[in-house]
């Protein structure tokens, strides 16, 4: 029996459909789709979506037609996804099992970002100006997504960073604002899609395959 009848790859698929990234932390998932993983990159194809491998180690789906949408990471979470890529770097991080505390983060957000910059960022409205709690609020949020997405995963009040957070690593080396070459090239072989967002757009809360 082909293994798209089973329900291990039902559990996979519906992750990936969802924008889901499976790293070595999913354990069970991981490893079926390592043993399986021609054969589910084919059951995709047909969907006209590649199966992606990153580097690092985890797996994605990077819709290439329209049978399944490509939908766009909110100015928010890839901003947020950013900053906690670049922390994963700080030595300070790595001896506590790469675990960052919540408040902590949201303290380093406010003291190396002007308040300018957080207020149009984490705004869901551009004209509303937003501080102090509502920035917090604003925060968590997109750190909500980024743990449906498995970017993360959050245990209580510590953010713990999955190998997927590497699809931001590339993005923030060019300051959030890469070459058009760059952008075509990050976007067809990473699946990194940058919001073009007009001044005063409402965020729709959408996210990026």
């Amino acid at each position: 029996m082909s293994i798209v009848f089973t329900r291990q790859f039902a559990t996979v698929d519906a992750a990936f459909r969802h924008g889901r990234h499976i790293s070595r932390q999913e354990y069970k998932e991981y490893e079926f789709v390592s043993h399986n993983f021609d054969e589910i990159e084919r059951f995709y194809l047909a969907y006209q979506c590649r199966l992606v491998q990153h580097p690092d180690g985890f797996f994605y789906l990077l819709p290439r037609g329209d049978l399944i949408p490509t939908r766009t990471l909110p100015a928010a979470v890839m901003h947020l996804g950013q900053f906690i890529a670049l922390k994963c770097r700080d030595p300070d991080i790595t001896r506590t099992d790469g675990r960052i505390d919540t408040t902590a983060l949201i303290n380093d957000l406010e003291t190396t970002i002007p308040s300018e910059t957080l207020s149009k960022v984490y705004s869901r409205k551009q004209k509303e100006v937003l501080s102090g709690e509502r920035i917090h609020e604003e925060v968590r949020r997109a750190l909500r997504m980024l743990a449906e997405l498995r970017f993360v995963r959050l245990e209580g009040e510590d953010i713990v960073p999955t190998e997927a957070i590497a699809r931001f690593m590339e993005l923030a080396r060019h300051g959030n604002d890469p070459s058009e070459q760059a952008s075509i090239t990050m976007q067809a072989m990473r699946g990194v899609v940058l919001e073009a967002q007009e001044a005063g757009a409402e965020d729709d809360g959408s996210t990026d395959h």
